[in-house]
């Protein structure tokens, strides 16, 4: 057997990639055959991309950010101003079946990596209680820059922080659709190749002992920028095409609620996992939507019931508990990642 063909027969055994292609094949087949709006999908879509995005940082290296929300927010601003403001844009967001918008996300999340990359060479200095608390402030900081900066760009059109797109620079949803689903299969190939990488390990040993990794050789600095800078990137794509998906954007996807949930998926599914993010956001989107309909009002205090559950009992997440088993004498360590 050739090694291509080693490599290949590894990757079809692997019940994670399995799980990944169909994952990306469900969504698909249900838009296709109209099983579910196209809202709901990109609400799921959305709720795995964000997912997806905090574990680069959250997940393999361990840092919790109450921040992230920061480059959602920065990312669909930077959409819809450039929508608005450059013409070519505007134009090139409707071509392609979906291509256009995803290559205007594109420089929406590069615009976020900047911000990422600049901030996190600062507030990765931190650690545990400090960086998590150094990130809350970093979203009020961007929240109220925004609200100051964007009407001044256009003080007719931009009542406070809320900038809602003209009917010809908004695309049809089927196009949306296609540009997060472009996104959602890169953030599912980027979190598995990590997962698998030597930068992986780097991210994991960082989380397990940062001080140790750094003494074996770990560029732990470069390694923690370059996964927060992953992490905004990504976020900011997710932020932008939920933006262009709403026909405009506003102050809310600045707030901490975003983080939270986040937050909630990874841990229920599963911290520094690929499958870890895609389980968490699918049953975080069952319960978010089961309790927002029959329990308003108190949806947030059960949540909270349930993931202190979780973390209490099975910290390491749903996927963490299936790990511990064994199946006909295979551990489900070694298939599960």
């Amino acid at each position: 057997m050739t090694g291509k063909e080693s490599t290949l027969s590894h990757y079809l055994k692997s019940p994670t990639l399995i799980v990944i292609v169909f994952v990306v094949l469900g969504i698909l087949i249900a838009r296709i055959l109209g099983m579910s709006t196209l809202d709901t999908l990109m609400t799921i879509m959305y709720f795995m991309g964000i997912a997806l995005s905090l574990n680069i940082i959250m997940g393999f290296a361990g840092y919790v950010s109450f921040g992230h929300a920061v480059f959602l927010g920065l990312g669909g601003y930077a959409y819809v101003l450039l929508v608005y403001f450059v013409k070519p844009l505007a134009q090139l967001q409707n071509m392609g079946f979906g291509l256009g918008a995803f290559l205007v996300a594109v420089l929406a999340g590069l615009f976020a990596a900047v911000i990422a990359a600049s901030v996190g060479a600062a507030v990765l200095r931190l650690r545990g209680a400090f960086f998590a608390i150094a990130t809350i402030g970093l979203d009020f900081t961007a929240l109220y820059l925004m609200k100051a900066i964007v009407p001044e760009l256009n003080p007719e059109q931009f009542f406070g922080a809320q900038i809602i797109l003209p009917a010809d620079k908004i695309v049809e949803k089927d196009v949306v659709f296609n540009a997060m689903f472009l996104t959602l299969i890169i953030l599912l190939a980027v979190n598995y190749y990590i997962r698998k990488s030597p930068f992986g390990v780097g991210l994991t040993a960082i989380k397990e002992d940062e001080d140790a990794a750094e003494v074996l050789g770990v560029p732990t600095t470069m390694f923690k920028i370059i996964a927060f800078t992953l992490a905004g990137f990504f976020a900011g794509m997710v932020g932008a095409l939920f933006s262009l998906n709403g026909g405009g954007v506003d102050e809310t996807l600045f707030n901490l609620g975003h983080s939270i949930d986040m937050i909630v998926m990874i841990v229920i599914g599963g911290l520094g996992t690929v499958l870890g993010p895609v389980v968490g956001s699918l049953i975080y989107f069952e319960l978010y939507d089961l309790l927002l309909v029959h329990y308003p009002g108190v949806n947030l205090i059960i949540l909270g019931i349930i993931v202190a559950i979780v973390v209490l009992f099975f910290p390491e997440g749903l996927i963490g508990l299936l790990r511990k088993y064994k199946v006909k004498g295979v551990r489900l360590r070694d298939l599960l990642e």
